[in-house]
């Protein structure tokens, strides 16, 4: 098994390598599909049928990544053509590391580097030419690449809506029932996923261009859509999308290095505020990956595809890991692709969000807790403080939350307020100030 499955990586990775014009395309496709399918489900939800649903954003998205890409290469071009600025660029460049050759620690460094090249000839050894040819090749090759990965999304689309009636077809019975509820408990993960992400992603992005249109750096807008993308890295990503921007700062900034400070804090200081406090909050543990899996995926698909391949690796991985968490067979694969041990009060949030637990959840629960040796009272109490949080924040109280809200009183003096008081519907002013009362009595027993 380990020689085949040696074998089977191997010609993966070969297939990936030589296939890299066809699949990547077609990855990138993959991952618009994800980002648009929250909304499509919104907008078929709210009166337009799949077709419109799909079309309408799909449309969006070719208007915002056409007007996004306009925008970025105007002021690419613009700033490329400024042989002035350029000019001062490389003045600063010299002057800045004339003075950083007394420097501690990146002194003796320093003084040993070709000081020689300009920036713009390290930018054409780097594989990036400044002119209007290179310019003309490279928008030429971004047109043709986004119509290749338009065309994949399109028979994406068009596939993804016909694939449950070909299942039906294929494997009558009840097939297609088992298909659709492991695609829901998926599709509601990877929207959970998807929405956190880009919410997230553009708030950070738009945070970045802002601070550094205010400083006056170059191409804010193009740091922005780099901040943007390179978010879905985690981890990382932020901060490879703030090394371009800072960099660049330390040149325009070098005779002003408080301001520099207060740039480069700001910078650090966005990356922070979204990922380590507003996506946490947000999403809590909606990520949840092992940070050594991270790494090796991160670096995979950077040797393998480039920055595109980093970008579009991680959130793929949390796919397959919310897949393979859906399904009974592969959900120890799930766990061990996690960062933490599974949590019993955060499985039982998870199961009564929607105030219902079907048969899957259920059978999951009862696995976790016969794997982890808990009792039933303490499965009581996870369920009831569960059960609370899910009514409060919906405002409603569904029957099975009441079964388990009553069992969870048992051990408080509020038991029999609450057998009488709690009933299905909804929350009475007096009904929520009761199972608040409950939920802090219980933890004061505790």
């Amino acid at each position: 098994m380990v020689y085949h499955g040696i074998i089977i990586v191997a010609m993966v990775i070969l297939a990936a390598h030589l296939l890299e014009g066809v699949l990547k395309p077609l990855f990138l496709a993959f991952g618009l599909y994800f980002v648009l399918k929250p909304g499509a489900d919104w907008l078929n939800n709210h009166g337009f049928n799949t077709l419109q649903a799909n079309g309408t954003m799909l449309l969006l998205l070719i208007l915002a990544l056409s007007l996004i890409g306009l925008f970025a290469w105007l002021q690419v071009d613009a700033f490329l053509s400024n042989e002035q600025k350029i000019s001062e660029l490389e003045a600063a460049y010299s002057s800045l590391l004339v003075r950083s050759e007394s420097w501690p620690i990146i002194g003796d460094y320093i003084q040993n580097m070709d000081t020689s090249q300009s920036p713009t000839q390290i930018l054409e050894d780097m594989g990036i030419e400044i002119g209007s040819a290179s310019q003309l090749a490279s928008l030429s090759g971004m047109v043709f690449s986004s119509l290749t990965v338009l065309f994949f999304l399109l028979f994406i689309i068009f596939e993804a809506n016909l694939l449950p009636g070909r299942i039906e077809a294929a494997f009558p019975g009840d097939s297609l029932g088992r298909f659709q509820n492991i695609s829901d408990k998926a599709r509601e993960g990877i929207n959970t996923y998807i929405v956190v992400k880009t919410g997230v992603s553009i708030g950070t992005g738009t945070c970045a261009g802002i601070i550094c249109l205010i400083f006056g750096i170059e191409l804010w807008f193009v740091w922005a859509v780099a901040a943007i993308v390179l978010n879905y890295v985690p981890y990382i990503g932020s901060l490879i999308a703030s090394v371009p921007p800072a960099l660049l700062g330390m040149l325009m900034m070098n005779d002003d290095p408080l301001n520099l400070l207060l740039f480069l804090g700001l910078l650090m200081g966005n990356q922070q505020f979204w990922g380590g406090l507003v996506e946490t909050k947000w999403a809590g543990e909606a990520l949840d990956l092992s940070p050594v899996l991270l790494l090796i995926v991160v670096a995979f698909s950077y040797w393998l595809w480039g920055v595109v391949g980093m970008v579009i690796s991680v959130p793929f991985t949390v796919i397959i890991k919310i897949v393979l968490d859906t399904v009974e067979q592969t959900r120890p694969l799930a766990v061990l692709m996690s960062e933490r041990s599974p949590d019993l009060q955060k499985v039982w949030n998870d199961a009564l969000r929607d105030g219902r637990l079907d048969d899957w959840e259920f059978t999951r629960l009862l696995e976790l807790q016969r794997n982890l040796e808990i009792d039933e009272q303490e499965m009581n109490v996870a369920a009831g403080r569960a059960a609370i949080v899910s009514a409060l924040e919906r405002g409603s109280l569904s029957p099975i939350e009441r079964e388990f809200v009553i069992r969870y009183a048992k051990n408080t003096s509020l038991r029999n307020k609450a057998t009488e008081l709690l009933v299905p519907g909804a929350l009475s002013p007096a009904s929520i100030e009761l199972i608040e009362s409950l939920l802090d009595a219980k933890q004061e027993e505790e």
